[in-house]
């Protein structure tokens, strides 16, 4: 049986999804929605009947109609607005897959120019110079297909592009020296500062919006499950095309390691891009259970992981590379709970999954706190090196998030604070983040003397 109010709250979260409305503006069209389907029933028209049609006029101005019929597909209405859709969305959608391709096959071009002054990516010597500016090769083009995609003015598209091109000159320029730490630390960080830099391309000139910042943390979380999956089959194509000609007695092995795999990557880079930003409503419908699914599983591992950890006596964070392995994996815990908190719907009540995701990000605190303490001791034993004090500084940047985190849920808990709070508190730190990649990228090298 159809239901007049659930279809309204229905709508109107959508619009909350969009991050295109603000929330005065999705009450003022609610009331207005409101308004129209009582005029349409008034004239005797069902319930159905006038929702269907008053949201049918809605759509006329903003997309709100072709959007909202790609995720609700058993309505009606999406016979309606479908001639609309096609008459409009082929030409961008063909430009955007045009932009797709280009940008491909440039970044795998990118890729390969080096080799043409000796900088060969299988000579041991140069790994370190690859390793450095992959970034390099991939996100400038990403960037380029938002801002081009946004339409957005010159002015943003120079600063941005800039930022890649002077970000690409100093880490250059810089020298190194070995066991050239400061060189690896600024491999490892730089991917991240420039991913958020993408980040402003991707936000338009709305990177200040707390919800469109949030709109690019699900974003992430999404490009990471996709391009996995994607890549995946990349590498299945691989093996398919080295076996199938291994068959006929030729060795394909060059032309894979040469061309199937540079190009196909960069090709899974911009795919991915494009499909989770385009094709919202498969992404939308599938991404967040797979974070339901993980997220139970990440916590009974973490809290068998600290049983043992004290029943056993054995700490894993005596040795360097351990305590840089568990930063990776604290960060992976932190971006599964950033995923679950942006696939929210910031207005409904409490649910299992946000005491689940409480006790997700306890559980990540109590292990940041005993590598931040393991962190702390080294320190004092050995002495101060880059790596430890990046490690210090990323443990301390994720217990400060962690906390706040969980401070904020326990508020919302209590119905002190709406949940929009987490979320202005999540996309707030992402500055935090970005300040401090740079600093590991750009700054430590100069101060520990580029070794």
């Amino acid at each position: 049986m159809f239901d007049l109010k659930q279809s309204i709250q229905s709508w109107s979260d959508h619009l909350r999804t969009q991050g295109h409305f603000k929330e005065t503006d999705i009450i003022e069209l609610e009331n207005h929605l409101q308004d129209e389907i009582a005029d349409l029933i008034d004239v005797g028209l069902s319930d159905e009947e006038a929702f269907l049609i008053s949201v049918k006029r809605f759509g006329n101005a903003p997309s709100v109609s072709r959007e909202y019929s790609k995720i609700y597909s058993e309505q009606l209405w999406k016979q309606w607005t479908a001639e609309t859709e096609l008459t409009k969305i082929p030409g961008e959608n063909q430009r955007n897959i045009i932009l797709v391709i280009l940008f491909s096959f440039l970044a795998g071009t990118f890729f390969k120019l080096p080799a043409f002054w000796g900088y060969t990516f299988g000579n041991p010597q140069y790994q370190l110079f690859y390793f450095v500016n992959l970034s390099f090769f991939i996100l400038p083009f990403i960037a380029l297909f938002f801002l081009l995609k946004n339409k957005t003015n010159l002015k943003m598209i120079a600063i941005i592009l800039g930022i890649f091109a002077g970000s690409a000159f100093l880490v250059n320029s810089y020298p190194s020296y070995s066991p050239d730490n400061t060189k690896l630390l600024t491999a490892l960080h730089l991917p991240l500062f420039l991913w958020l830099i993408t980040g402003v391309a991707y936000i338009k000139s709305d990177w200040r919006n707390s919800q469109e910042r949030m709109n690019f943390i699900r974003f992430s979380g999404e490009s990471v499950i996709y391009g996995t999956l994607i890549f995946c089959g990349l590498i299945v194509l691989a093996m398919f095309t080295q076996a199938i000609f291994f068959a006929i007695q030729i060795d394909a092995s060059w032309f894979i390691e040469n061309y199937l795999i540079i190009y196909g990557a960069s090709a899974v880079a911009m795919i991915t891009v494009y499909l989770v930003e385009t094709k919202k409503s498969i992404v939308e419908n599938f991404a967040p259970v797979l974070a339901k699914i993980f997220s139970p599983l990440f916590l009974i591992i973490m809290i068998a992981f600290l049983v043992v950890l004290v029943i056993s006596g054995k700490s894993p964070f005596i040795e360097r590379d351990y305590l840089i392995a568990f930063d990776f994996m604290l960060a992976l815990v932190l971006g599964l709970v950033l995923y679950t908190i942006s696939a929210r719907n910031p207005y409904s009540e409490n649910k299992f999954f946000d005491y689940l995701n409480l006790a997700l990000i306890v559980s990540a605190m109590i292990i940041d706190s005993i590598a931040l303490s393991a962190i702390l001791v080294r320190l004092s034993t050995f002495g101060i090196t880059p790596n430890k004090m990046a490690a210090l500084g990323e443990n301390l940047a994720l217990l400060i998030n962690l906390g706040g985190l969980a401070w904020l849920y326990c508020r919302f808990f209590l119905k002190k604070i709406a949940f929009v709070k987490i979320e202005k508190w999540q996309t707030s730190y992402l500055y935090v983040y970005a300040i401090w990649f740079a600093i590991v990228a750009f700054i430590f090298p100069v101060i520990f003397s580029f070794i």
